[in-house]
Formats: C-alpha cells, sequence, structure tokens
C-alpha cells in the first residue's frame, strides 16, 4: 500500500516512463525464453552429438544423393554419421563433411538406416542421434521475437481495449470515474451585483439562515433547500449565485444540466449522488446548477424510451436527494434557467425550490450603472457619458452591456487609439443594435443615395422631437444590417404605459422619413417600407386593442372570437387606422414644412459627418424649440382634423 501511495505522487511522465521500461524488460525476457527453448539442450547429449550441433552448417552446405552415403559405406569410409529426422551428416575418414536427405520407406523402417547401424559396430565408426536447426543465431533471435510477440500480441490487444474502455467510462463518469470539484471561494458579494433586486431579496433570507442557521432552527422554521432563478439570458444569474456563496462563506460548486447526462445507464443517477454527497462535505455549501431545464421532465406511459427512461431516473434521484436535507447540513442548491415552462414541476414545488426568483433585465437606472462600472475597466477619455448609454441601450442584458463596452475598447486598440472615446462605445452599440459593422452597401452609395438618406433620417429626427414622440440621441447615415440609415430615440422612462398622444407621435416618427422624401424630392422610395409596417402595426393595435378607437370604444377585437369578427368588422378596423394614419401624415407635413431650415442643417450635418449626437444634434434640435412652443397646439390639432384624401 505504501508502495502504490508513493507512486501516487510521482508526475505522469515519471509513471509513464517507469510503465514502458517493465513492459520493455518482461518483453525481452519473453524473448530470451523463446530463444532458448529454440536451442538443443546439451544436457544429455553426447559430445558427438554437440559437435554436429554446433555447427551443422559444415555439414549442410555440402548436400549430396543419398547413394553417396551408401557409396561410403560400402567403401568403409564413414568416420562418424549424424542422424535426424530428415538428414545424415557424414564425416569421413578423410575429414570430409557432406550431407544427405532420408529418403521415406513405408511403413516407417528404413533399410539404410538399419543398415549403417549394423555396419557401425562392423567398421568402427560412431553414430548417434542429433537435433538440428539449419537457421543462423540472427534468424533464431528474428523468429523468438516473432513468437514472443505472437504469443503476447492478443495480450496486449485485450489489455489496450480494456484501458481504452476505462478511460471512456472514467470521462463519462462511469465506474465512479467522475469527480465533483469545488470551485475557489467567490470573493463577490451582493454590492457587485447591479440591479435584480427581486433576485436579491430572495436570496438575502437565505444569506440570513446560512449565516445564523440557530436563530431560525429555534423557531422551528425550515432552511431553504433551494432557489429557483428564472429570466433571460445573460441578467446576471451566475453571479448572484457566486454573490450568494461570498455573502455567507461557503465553498461554490458549480454544474450545468447536461453534466447529469452520460451515455452509460446509471452514470447519471451516480453523478447526483456524488454531487451532493460532496456538497454535504464541505458545508456550508451552494450548489449553483446552470441551464436547470437540461434535466428535462420526466416522461409518463407505459412505453418511455431509454433515454427517457434515465431522465426519469435522475431527476427522482435529485428530487430524493434534496428531500434528503436535514435542517443541519446547510446546503442550498441555486439553479437558474432561462426557460423555466421546461422544468419538471415536482422540482419547482416548495420544499425543493422553497423561492423562485425572476432575474430581469436592468432598468434605466441599472444600466447606467453598469455603463459606468465597465467603463472604470478600460482607458476613457472622460467624455462619455453612461447616462445617454443607457437611454440608447433599452433591452440589454448585463451581459451584452459588458460586451458593447468591450468591443469599443478593441475597436480603439485596432484603430491604434489610446483612450476609449464616447464615439467608440456609440458605434459599438449600433453595431450590437442592428446587427454588425457598417456595411460593405456604403461604397456603393452615390451622393444622390447619400443626400436621400439624410433628409429621410433627418425628417425622423425633426418630427420625433418636435411632436415628443421621445429623446432624440443620435441619428446615423452609416448602413448597418438591413438599415441604411438609423435615429436613436428613447424614452423618458420604461414604464410599460403609453398615453395616446405618445404613440400619435410616434406614429408620426415613423412616417416622417417618407414625407420628408416628398417634400423635397416629390417622389419617395421603397425606404420607408419597414416604417409604413411598424406605423400600421401600432396604428390597429390602437384601434382595436389599446381602447383609443371612436368605432369600437371599450371593445377589444383581441377579447372577441375569431368567428364574430366578421369583414365588416375588420373593414371598419382597418378604416380607422388608415385615418389615424392620415392624421398623423398631416401633423408630419406641418412639422416639416414649418421647421424645413432646421430639417436642411440635419440633412447638411448628417452629409458631413454621416452620424450627428450629442451637444451637436441638441444645438440643432433646440432651433425649433421656440416654435414649437408656439405652435404646438396647433401641430397637436392637426391628429384632430381628417384629411378627406390621404395622400
Amino acid at each position: 500500500m505504501k508502495l502504490f501511495s508513493s507512486l501516487s505522487s510521482w508526475p505522469r511522465w515519471a509513471l509513464a516512463l517507469l510503465t514502458t521500461t517493465l513492459l520493455a524488460l518482461l518483453l525481452g525476457l519473453g524473448v530470451v525464453s523463446e530463444y532458448r527453448g529454440q536451442v538443443p539442450p546439451s544436457t544429455g547429449r553426447t559430445a558427438l552429438a554437440q559437435q554436429f550441433e554446433a555447427t551443422p552448417a559444415a555439414w549442410l552446405d555440402r548436400p549430396h544423393d543419398v547413394s553417396e552415403v551408401e557409396r561410403l559405406l560400402g567403401a568403409g569410409r564413414i568416420a562418424a554419421l549424424g542422424v535426424d529426422e530428415r538428414r545424415l551428416l557424414v564425416t569421413t575418414r578423410d575429414g570430409e563433411r557432406l550431407s544427405a536427405e532420408r529418403l521415406p520407406a513405408a511403413g516407417g523402417a528404413d533399410p539404410l538406416l538399419a543398415r549403417l547401424q549394423a555396419a557401425s559396430g562392423e567398421q568402427g565408426f560412431a553414430i548417434t542421434r542429433v537435433r538440428l536447426d539449419p537457421r543462423s543465431a540472427g534468424e533464431r533471435w528474428t523468429a523468438a521475437v516473432s513468437a514472443t510477440m505472437d504469443r503476447v500480441g492478443g495480450l496486449l490487444m485485450v489489455a489496450l481495449l480494456a484501458g481504452i474502455g476505462y478511460v471512456v467510462l472514467k470521462q463519462a463518469g462511469g465506474l465512479g470515474g467522475h469527480k465533483t470539484e469545488l470551485a475557489e471561494k467567490p470573493d463577490t458579494d451582493f454590492d457587485d451585483v447591479i440591479g435584480a433586486q427581486e433576485a436579491k431579496a430572495a436570496l438575502q433570507q437565505v444569506t440570513a439562515f446560512m449565516r445564523e442557521p440557530q436563530k431560525y432552527l429555534a423557531l422551528g422554521a425550515r432552511p431553504p433547500r433551494g432557489v429557483l432563478l428564472e429570466g433571460p439570458p445573460g441578467t446576471g444569474k451566475t453571479l448572484l449565485a457566486r454573490a450568494l456563496a461570498g455573502e455567507v462563506g461557503a465553498q461554490f460548486i458549480a454544474v450545468d444540466g447536461s453534466h447529469f447526462s452520460s451515455m452509460f445507464y446509471g452514470a447519471g443517477i451516480a453523478k447526483v449522488k456524488e454531487l451532493f454527497a460532496t456538497a454535504r462535505k464541505h458545508a456550508p455549501c451552494i450548489v449553483f446548477i446552470d441551464e436547470f431545464d437540461g434535466i428535462g421532465k420526466r416522461s409518463s406511459g407505459a412505453k418511455v424510451a431509454g433515454g427517457a427512461s434515465e431522465e426519469n431516473r435522475i431527476i427522482n434521484k435529485l428530487l430524493v436527494e434534496m428531500d434528503g436535507f436535514s435542517p443541519s447540513d446547510n446546503v442550498v442548491v441555486i439553479a437558474a434557467t432561462n426557460h423555466v415552462g421546461n422544468v419538471d414541476e415536482a422540482l419547482k414545488r416548495p420544499g425543493r425550490f422553497d423561492l423562485v426568483a425572476r432575474v430581469t433585465l436592468p432598468t434605466l437606472a441599472d444600466r447606467a450603472a453598469l455603463f459606468g462600472r465597465c467603463l472604470t475597466r478600460v482607458k476613457t477619455d472622460g467624455g462619455v457619458d453612461a447616462d445617454a448609454l443607457a437611454r440608447a441601450s433599452a433591452g440589454l442584458s448585463q451581459a451584452e452591456i459588458t460586451n458593447v463596452v468591450n468591443r469599443a475598447a478593441v475597436m480603439a486598440a485596432e484603430a491604434g487609439e489610446d483612450l476609449v472615446t464616447a464615439e467608440r462605445v456609440h458605434r459599438a452599440l449600433e453595431a450590437f443594435q442592428l446587427g454588425g459593422e457598417v456595411s460593405s452597401l456604403k461604397q456603393a452609395f452615390t451622393q444622390t443615395h447619400r443626400e436621400r438618406i439624410a433628409f429621410h433620417e433627418g425628417g425622423h429626427a425633426l418630427v420625433a422631437h418636435v411632436l415628443g414622440a421621445g429623446r432624440v440621441e443620435r441619428v446615423s447615415i452609416e448602413p448597418r444590417g438591413q438599415a441604411l440609415g438609423v435615429t436613436f430615440v428613447t424614452r423618458a422612462d420604461e414604464v410599460p404605459l403609453y398615453g395616446e398622444q405618445e404613440l400619435q407621435a410616434r406614429i408620426g416618427m415613423l412616417l416622417a422619413g417618407r414625407e420628408a422624401e416628398l417634400m423635397v424630392y416629390g417622389n419617395t422610395t421603397s425606404g420607408a417600407s419597414d416604417d409604413l409596417k411598424r406605423a400600421s402595426e401600432l396604428a390597429i393595435e390602437m384601434v382595436s386593442a389599446m381602447g383609443f378607437s371612436s368605432e369600437f370604444g371599450l371593445l377589444s377585437l383581441q377579447g372577441v372570437p375569431d368567428g364574430l369578427i366578421g369583414p365588416h368588422i375588420q373593414e371598419r378596423a382597418l378604416g380607422e387606422a388608415q385615418q389615424l394614419l392620415a392624421r398623423a401624415q398631416a401633423a408630419c407635413r406641418e412639422v416639416l414644412t414649418r421647421h424645413r431650415p432646421v430639417l436642411d442643417q440635419l440633412a447638411d450635418a448628417l452629409l458631413d459627418d454621416e452620424t450627428v449626437g450629442g451637444e451637436r444634434l441638441r444645438t440643432l434640435l433646440d432651433a425649433t424649440e421656440a416654435q414649437a412652443l408656439a405652435h404646438g397646439p396647433q401641430l397637436r390639432a392637426a391628429f384632430d382634423a381628417t384629411p378627406t384624401t390621404p395622400a
């Protein structure tokens, strides 16, 4: 045992060298043994036989016919004779050496051999039995090696296959080969997690219990077994689990749902058992299972496939292990999933996962804090506005914000810049939101194309600002993804409550690009097709579902069965939506007509720099403030006047 314990501490290369040396030694001993078995033994052999067997080539190299042996026998010239199963070795009285093949005789009797034996006494020559090997020493060594390899080759093949099978089983977790490893104790705490207030509150309960379990046990309170974190990808579920472990100073084990899968029957159950045994051994411990939905749901029915049956057994074992927590175990399971509907109901019930917390996307304030933190990790010029970035990044997760800032740093490094500027961060954000870097289509733009796109995007920005559709953050005529240009407009807040006036302003903003083209060029292009689609969808939603309809009043068509919505209802809904679009079109034209100089200035700025934002954009749009205050009521009133013939 001491020997094996000592060997286990050797480096792998040393163990491999030792194993190779031992195998080579054993193989060499086998070859030597085989060679010795081919050499005739000297024990019990006569001196004459040993003389023949030592150098048989001296006789075998001079073959003769058997009749020559009979002639020498008749002449009495034979001095010594060696006989083996196939040959006769003859030494004459003159010292000549020769050999002859023995002829097989019927019935096994050999008359020549009988005569030779009788004549040996009469003529006085010696005769002896010999065992001949005509091969040289090198040939015998080669034969010995070949025989040894043939003998051990099968055994080596069996050993190799057994070794490969053992490695595969060990990698797959079979034969008890898988070992759950503890991660380093996290140094993260809840202060490092921005946002996720609901999840933090749920985990704070776990924190309090793990810090002072006796306080709760004394009152008969049951310890939490698990917390299920549910939310979109990249919202910080793993970070929350690590923060919990850091808060209470607990050990941390991280696996994912596919960890329990295996190609070998029963290996997944062994992994579950070993995981929880390790957690109990190192309590207090946080077991984090990411992608928890990967474990799946149990299948029911008379016929369950083999894979589904194994999944059932894994889930059942997981249920048993979580039910087996005692109050003193101080082990908590934190599971994370993006698809909570795919988690088995038995796992979600209280007593296993006592708390279910939703991790939401960061709010406006959270995004500003996240940008602020990420920007401290890179070298900036100090001019990056985290609040503006937060307003322009609605819907981004923590991971996506981190990626945007890192991408900006990479872009600055590739350009040979020493600092990350606000322009770089905004470009990285645009690339993320619009699906890539500036398209190669930009090279195909003529000046006419650029001017038309500039007036189109300028129209969006101008109308959005005047009608109050939101805050215009940035305008660009660089093509990215499917967009030939883009206007970023953000809301003052992200509360999902929209007033009728705001929605009307949004429709006007969507139509403004097309109306600007019509005003400047007298015609429009297909570039407004997506704007028209979105504006029509919003108008129909307002009329049919949001209650902003004079035709249907409080009736929401989404609550009406399809069978009751006939063509006449659809016609009335589409007609009112078209009227809403026509009023928005009239308001667009009013704004663009009154502020045509600002539209021209926006287009010129875009043609010069391709992207306009920040203070420069604010200065251009603020030129409309006085007119917007003076004529705002008239512009709003444009929504109430329905043109008889919409353009």
